[in-house]
């Protein structure tokens, strides 16, 4: 009797720092999905990728619930899944951003094209 008791209570004991450590992962995760949201936002985001923006707030928002439930691993999940439509998003309005300068500068040497032409043929 006095072993299952000094078994059971070495067993607590070390489920519990894994519980500490599920829920600091969790809470880590959902930091990182904040940093990257916000960065995303500030690359232009919004402008460029409402659905994923609001996917990565919407699971941001269902990950800190988790956490408040207790379910450590359903909400580094969802912070995991908040990060990633923070990163598509932030990639998907730079390269929208890369399109447009690259549409710019097409037109720019095209004007510089036409211009350089009209001075040949006027010569």
């Amino acid at each position: 009797m006095k072993t299952l008791l000094l078994t059971t209570g070495v067993l607590l004991l070390l489920a519990v720092p894994s519980a500490w450590a599920d829920r600091d992962a969790a809470n880590k995760a959902i930091n990182q999905a904040e940093v990257l949201i916000e960065s995303a936002e500030r690359a232009g985001g919004m402008q460029h990728a409402v659905y994923l923006m609001k996917s990565a707030r919407d699971n941001l928002n269902q990950a800190e619930v988790d956490l408040e439930e207790r379910e450590w691993t359903d909400a580094e999940i969802a912070a995991k899944k908040s990060q990633r439509d923070a990163e598509v998003a932030a990639a998907k309005s730079d390269a929208m951003k890369a399109e447009k300068a690259y549409t710019d500068l097409r037109k720019s040497v095209d004007i510089l094209r036409n211009e350089l032409q009209r001075k040949r043929s006027g010569q």
